[in-house]
């Protein structure tokens, strides 16, 4: 199994309905893969440090996920890709997977995955 974090930034303009069907494309896609989505972290509408697209601003969204065939990560890359109404998108390959926390205090800590517990935490790019 193999832990990713995929950042997709999806145009701004589009209504939340729409926005919903690509994430939803996204999703199913990985289920159709044997793969797990572990969370989705929308961060809203954020103003983009220069222009991609001809677009200023993007609707941002993490998606934690957990892969069986790592050679599946390539259909959902090639997807982003394709797809008019992702701006950009990122995916990286993480030793274990650190979820965010949701309502942490300064005393808990994000809850963690993964095989290992050897590694920075830091990951590679696909």
């Amino acid at each position: 199994m193999a832990f990713y974090e995929c950042v997709l930034l999806i145009k701004s303009q589009l209504s939340d309905e729409e926005a919903a069907t690509v994430l939803d494309r996204f999703l199913k896609q990985v289920v159709q893969s044997g793969g797990t989505v572990h969370h989705v972290q929308k961060l809203g509408k954020k103003r983009l440090s220069y222009e991609l697209k001809k677009e200023r601003r993007a609707d941002y969204v993490i998606l934690y996920l957990e892969m069986k065939n790592t050679s599946d990560i390539a259909d959902i890359d090639r997807l982003a890709r394709l797809d008019e109404r992702v701006i950009k998108s990122m995916i990286v390959r993480k030793e274990k997977l650190v979820l965010p926390a949701t309502n942490a205090s300064s005393e808990e800590r994000p809850e963690e995955r993964g095989e290992s517990a050897k590694g920075s935490g830091e990951g590679e790019a696909v």
